[in-house]
């Protein structure tokens, strides 16, 4: 006799923040949270982020492209997720600014927004030359070498930002481009173009949150900017 099934999986909605498109997602089960623990236990970063990205496109429906998707898609998109599945609080750790004591504060999850500039997307190097920029995926991010230097994970964002080159005549797409052949076009521009780009780099989202609280030890009043995923779990 086969066993019964458990559950009706109720169905949230939320919007993929780089497109706005509208999916509709279910919480995650035993099976993927499981898949989580086990990365997390690892500290294998790579397999952490992938285990993040497989369960995201395991409870949506449809609509989520997880080798295109961006990194504060999936941090958005994720934190969400988490939100329906395990509760929509989460305890974190936060040091106090004057005596660094560590302070146990709740944050409601679900109530993390995140704004998305509107950019233009295609930037002047010169006269002639154009270069078309994207958010980089997530994807993208994650296969990049934790243990490069500051400037060398600096020129890899880069690299994985530009789209193509625009010239009077033709569009170069750079997927068909050799890495080191981009390295070199990177390379030869001065200053100013090149901090055009890195403009565009700096401006990408990522989930923030103000706290604010009085330090249990020194009663000092706070207010702090939690940044990025990993501050709010």
């Amino acid at each position: 006799m086969a066993l019964p099934k458990i559950n009706a999986f109720p169905k949230y909605k939320m919007n993929i923040p780089s497109t706005g498109k509208e999916v509709r997602f279910r919480p995650f089960l035993v099976k993927e949270e499981k898949i989580l623990m086990m990365a997390m236990e690892s500290n294998d970063t790579a397999q952490m982020l992938d285990s993040i990205v497989d369960t995201l496109d395991a409870c949506i429906e449809e609509g989520f492209d997880k080798k295109e998707a961006t990194t504060f898609d999936v941090e958005y998109m994720f934190t969400k997720l988490r939100a329906k599945s395990v509760g929509e609080t989460a305890e974190v750790s936060v040091k106090c600014d004057d005596c660094e004591e560590e302070n146990e504060i709740v944050i409601d999850v679900d109530s993390i927004a995140l704004e998305v500039p509107q950019l233009e997307k295609i930037i002047e190097i010169d006269d002639n030359i154009r270069v078309e920029v994207q958010w980089p995926s997530y994807r993208s991010i994650s296969r990049m070498n934790p243990d490069n230097n500051q400037t060398d994970q600096m020129f890899a964002i880069l690299r994985a930002c530009l789209v193509a080159v625009h010239t009077e005549d033709e569009r170069i797409d750079l997927v068909d481009v050799a890495a080191d052949e981009i390295q070199e076009f990177i390379e030869s521009m001065h200053r100013s173009q090149f901090s055009k780009i890195q403009t565009f780099i700096e401006s990408m989202p990522s989930l923030k949150h103000d706290v604010e609280f009085k330090c249990s030890k020194c009663e000092k009043d706070n207010s702090i900017e939690l940044q990025g995923m990993q501050s709010f779990f």
